[in-house]
């Protein structure tokens, strides 16, 4: 079926309607009146909903207003920082041999063992089902 026989069947379905309604207004007066007012008062009750219905807002009902400013704005003070602290320090490139043996602690086959477990368990997660 190509385009042409599609829009032959519709002109001719639309032809056969037309043929209809004529022939009802004729023989029916009365009913046509009556169908035809009918359908008036529909579309207009259509109409006045669509006119009546409220726009939603994108805002969620919050009204937007314009912040106009009457005066500069202060940026209020920081925190009060005492004087013998510092924000940032001189660190150094490496320990010396006394503050190593003081911080580091080497560790035991039993942390080794524990963090070898913590690792493999994370890297397993990351890994999941993959094969």
């Amino acid at each position: 079926m190509d385009f042409s026989e599609i829009r032959e069947n519709f002109l001719e379905k639309i032809n056969s309607l037309k043929d209809r309604i004529v022939e009802l207004v004729s023989e029916n007066k009365k009913v046509a009146i009556i169908i035809a007012a009918l359908t008036g008062v529909i579309l207009l009750c259509i109409i006045l909903l669509l006119c009546t219905i409220e726009k939603k807002d994108d805002n969620n009902g919050v009204i937007k207003q314009e912040l106009i400013l009457t005066e500069n704005l202060i940026i209020p003070n920081g925190p009060d920082i005492p004087e013998d602290y510092n924000l940032s320090r001189q660190t150094q490139e490496k320990w010396t041999e006394e503050e190593a043996t003081m911080w580091f602690t080497v560790p035991g086959i039993k942390e080794i063992e524990t963090l070898s477990k913590t690792n493999d368990k994370i890297v397993k997660e990351i890994i999941g089902a993959a094969p």
